[in-house]
């Protein structure tokens, strides 16, 4: 998740440059391999403001490189449910409320509590850190072949991964659709 709070990210092409030099593209997601967050699992990106420094999730970064400040109340979600993936569109990571992001969680079975759900058994710092690492040690860097790893290294931390499915519960491709996991059209 990531939250603006009304402060808007500073862009500059030294930053992008930065950001883009450590982002490993598979054809599917964008997966960030700098510096991951304890305990959220989500990447960080240090930026110099002034004479501060910040740090920002590289999803938010490139989100407001692309379509401007996140409004104040708004937050950004993972649409294809990895929490270092920065890749902004509407099948990756776009902006919503925070009521969204949690009824997203809750319908797609990751929402924390009582009961987890479908949360990686490895947590989401042991799960990023496990992509970054096979995506390291893979001797091809070929988009495809790291989709591949990517989606091995999720298959091992699912906790159902030995359960045999009686029918997808997503249904049919609804990014394709242009509908979010609602059946709501993605704007």
């Amino acid at each position: 998740m990531s939250r603006s709070h009304g402060v808007p990210v500073p862009i500059s092409t030294e930053a992008t440059g930065r950001l883009l030099a450590r982002v490993a593209r598979t054809s599917t997601c964008w997966i960030w391999m700098g510096a991951v967050s304890s305990p959220d699992g989500y990447g960080r990106f240090y930026l110099r403001d002034g004479e501060r420094s910040r740090a920002v999730t590289p999803q938010r970064y490139l989100y407001e490189q692309q379509s401007g400040p996140l409004a104040r109340s708004a937050t950004l979600m993972h649409q294809c449910e990895v929490r270092i993936c920065c890749r902004v569109d509407q099948a990756h990571v776009i902006a919503g409320t925070q009521t969204r992001n949690m009824q997203d969680a809750a319908w797609r079975g990751r929402a924390r509590g009582s009961r987890p759900g479908l949360v990686d058994v490895r947590g989401p710092v042991g799960q990023a850190r496990a992509i970054q690492h096979a995506m390291r040690a893979s001797a091809d860097s070929s988009s495809s072949a790291l989709a591949l790893i990517l989606a091995d290294v999720i298959a091992a931390g699912d906790p159902l991964r030995n359960n045999l499915a009686l029918f997808d519960p997503l249904g049919p491709d609804m990014a394709a659709a242009g509908r979010d996991v609602f059946g709501d059209p993605v704007q």
